[in-house]
């Protein structure tokens, strides 16, 4: 059976079969388009590529480290990251990779690690030369 259409009209025959055995909920889901039917070879999940990871950053690595110095606090920063950008954890990643920073967690402690390289070691430090010229 190797012509085409033969081919076509067997696995049309698999597919149809397997949709049967699914509850409506499901059914609805793939009539409307909120489900998909993928191709998965015999003996699992490929893995994925690194292309289908993730989006890229909205904005230049360099334009972001700039925002973030300027913001000044921890708190603008964090919104900034999380609230402006809409960054996810992997752009997250990414952020940290450019700036030169391990970074591991889930998407808050990446923000976490993210705004104390950027805005709380130069925070702690302004707070400190204050601190010392008062003395």
């Amino acid at each position: 059976m190797t012509d085409p259409a033969d081919l076509a009209h067997e696995v049309l025959l698999r597919v149809a079969a397997f949709v049967k055995t699914l509850p409506a909920d499901q059914l609805q889901d793939l009539a409307s388009g909120a489900a998909k039917l993928e191709l998965v070879p015999k003996g699992g999940r490929p893995a994925k590529t690194t292309a289908a990871a993730g989006k890229p950053l909205p904005r230049p690595v360099d334009e972001i480290e700039t925002t973030l110095r300027q913001l000044g606090n921890r708190a603008d920063a964090r919104r900034y990251l999380e609230v402006d950008l809409k960054l996810t954890a992997p752009q997250l990643k990414d952020l940290a990779k450019a700036f030169g920073v391990t970074a591991t967690g889930v998407k808050a402690k990446l923000l976490d690690t993210l705004v104390e390289w950027a805005v709380g070691r130069q925070a702690d430090a302004d707070a400190i030369t204050r601190m010392t010229a008062r003395g």
